[in-house]
C-alpha cells in the first residue's frame, strides 16, 4: 500500500524500585527481561523518540532491563518492548516502545 507507515507508540514514567517488577510481570512477557549492562555503541530506533520528550534513550544507558512483551500482539499492535533504568536509590523508569 503506497505511503502506508506504521504509528511509533512511546510513554515513558517513573515508578519506585520496588513497584517495577509487578508493573513488568502485568504486561506478560515473552521472557524474563535480560540484563544489558553497558550502553550500545548507537541508538538501535531509527529516531530518538525519547530523547524528544527531554530523556535519555535507553539504549544509550546501562544498566539496563529490557525485553520483548509481545511480537506479534494482539489486536491492533505489531509489537512491543520495554527497558526499564534505575534513576537514583528509590526510582527507575519503564521505558515503553511499540508499533501497530
Amino acid at each position: 500500500m503506497a505511503g502506508f507507515q506504521d504509528d511509533g507508540l512511546i510513554l515513558a514514567f517513573v515508578l519506585p524500585t520496588g513497584e517495577v517488577d509487578t508493573f513488568v510481570a502485568q504486561l506478560k512477557p515473552e521472557q524474563p527481561l535480560g540484563l544489558r549492562e553497558q550502553p550500545l555503541a548507537h541508538n538501535t530506533n531509527a529516531s530518538t523518540p525519547f530523547s524528544h520528550l527531554g530523556l535519555p534513550e535507553p539504549d544509550l544507558l546501562a544498566p539496563v532491563r529490557e525485553g520483548q512483551v509481545c511480537a506479534p500482539c494482539e489486536g491492533d499492535l505489531n509489537w512491543l518492548k520495554v527497558a526499564v533504568a534505575q534513576v537514583d536509590g528509590r526510582t527507575s523508569r519503564v521505558y515503553l516502545s511499540g508499533v501497530d
